[in-house]
């Protein structure tokens, strides 16, 4: 929503960017009490794509905080264990990472689609955070 759009509102220019401001903080301070809650030490945040990059210091791997209205606050952890074959919650953890990578405009192509889990949330967050260049 641009402030432009203020008026379709029925509020001002000025409540629009504090309105813009307060949800910023909010949703900083909701990935840093993710990552806190989690032990994750903020390495990087982005708080337009509700993201916060870091490290578990209980897992000692990267680590993922991400915010987002469709299932609220997840943590994803590095790992290359190779299990999600065997995982009970494969299914549900994949479609959660590809409507991560739509809400956070990821292209996927469709062998990266097909991809197991661990390695699908790799290529989502790291294109995500700009770590890598976006396939087209």
């Amino acid at each position: 929503m641009g402030l432009s759009h203020s008026k379709c509102f029925g509020i001002s220019r000025q409540t629009a960017h504090e309105l813009v401001h307060i949800v910023s903080e909010k949703v900083e301070i909701a990935l840093n009490e993710g990552a806190k809650l989690h032990r994750i030490e903020p390495k990087q945040i982005d708080i337009s794509k509700g993201l916060l990059l870091g490290w578990s210091r209980e897992f000692r791997t990267e680590a993922v905080v991400e915010l987002n209205p469709q299932s609220g606050l997840q943590v994803w952890y590095k790992h290359n264990l190779g299990e999600c074959g065997i995982c009970p919650d494969r299914g549900q953890c994949k479609s959660m990472l590809l409507k991560s990578a739509e809400n956070l405009e990821v292209s996927l192509t469709r062998e990266e689609k097909r991809m197991e889990p661990s390695e699908l949330s790799m290529i989502v967050f790291s294109r995500a955070s700009g770590r890598e260049s976006q396939k087209t």
